[in-house]
């Protein structure tokens, strides 16, 4: 490859890199930004275009809890804004202080525990572009120890393998537990679900909740309510994780009917901070234990190819 064929490969490459820091909502990059603790003050509901069509969003107000002379209230972007106004305030209720990362203008927050979906792909294709950079420019240290000639050729010849070798560990290595990381980490409830204590569950009240898609269709959310068998109190408990979101209003219809009518039993999961989740099999579940073999096999080559780049 000539030098304008590697200035045009860098340029694209510098390109795609900074397109994936920087895209999402929140983007990769705000794992650097300023994390504070924020303290929701009121809720503002409004109507936005989303790309797909009008939607009634609300919003979470918080000011700064530390201090520091920044513009307030600011906005925090939370992941249920759409879900109706009485969702938004039951999870983040006026008074409620919660650690978030400030965006560089300081007039939007996140969540810290909303994680950026890019964020591992991004990390990922750092390292790849770095070990290609490196690619790029061995030719011209190896050009000025050659031209040396004699002892200096055979003293660094090793220099030439080594990086290979090591980025080839890195990558056996790295990927597939970055990989094992994310897919036992991704969704809502994780892989990880599988350790969380179980309980049956006896179904008080199930309804299909219309809900309006951004795209201007009609679609629904299936709400069901439960209890404990044993309950004293009749403390309602809402079950999540029945979908993966929204579903057409006949299938949350048929579903509601063939699992969760009143007066049914169904079992339960129950996270750490006491939600509680269907248990059942997910696709995500599925990709979790697929990556354990694929890791056992890589990660034992990369560890054997870095040890040839260090000895």
């Amino acid at each position: 490859m000539n030098l304008l064929g590697k200035i045009f490969f860098g340029t694209i490459l510098v390109i795609v890199l900074l397109a994936i820091w920087l895209f999402g909502s929140p983007p990769a990059i705000s794992i650097f930004w300023e994390r504070t603790d924020v303290t929701v003050m009121r809720h503002d509901t409004r109507e936005v275009y989303d790309g797909w069509g009008n939607v009634v969003r609300t919003d979470p107000i918080v000011e700064i809890d530390n201090g520091r002379v920044i513009r307030t209230p600011i906005r925090l972007l939370v992941r249920n804004a759409v879900d109706g106004r009485d969702a938004v305030v039951d999870a983040w209720p006026v008074g409620a202080t919660v650690s978030a990362r400030l965006a560089p203008g300081g007039n939007v927050a996140y969540p810290a525990t909303w994680r950026p979906f890019l964020l591992i792909p991004a990390i990922a294709f750092t390292i790849v572009a770095a070990f290609i950079g490196f690619l790029f420019f061995r030719p011209f240290f190896e050009r000025r120890w050659r031209s040396q000639g004699g002892d200096a050729v055979r003293s660094n010849a090793g220099y030439s393998f080594r990086p290979i070798a090591f980025g080839f560990g890195m990558a056996f290595t790295a990927v597939p537990l970055i990989l094992l990381y994310a897919m036992w980490t991704f969704g809502d409830p994780p892989p990880y679900s599988i350790t969380w204590p179980r309980h049956d569950m006896r179904v008080v009240d199930s309804r299909v909740r219309p809900h309006q898609v951004g795209n201007g269709n009609i679609a629904a959310y299936l709400d069901v309510e439960v209890e404990f068998p044993d309950a004293i109190n009749n403390e309602k408990i809402l079950l999540q994780g029945i979908t993966y979101g929204w579903v057409p209003i006949p299938e949350a219809r048929e579903l509601r009917e063939a699992r969760y009518l009143p007066g049914e039993t169904v079992r339960a999961m129950q996270s750490p901070d006491g939600t509680f989740y269907v248990v059942r099999w997910r696709f995500s579940d599925f990709l979790a234990f697929f990556i354990i073999p694929l890791a056992l096999i890589t990660v034992p080559i990369g560890l054997f190819a870095m040890r040839l780049a260090l000895v």
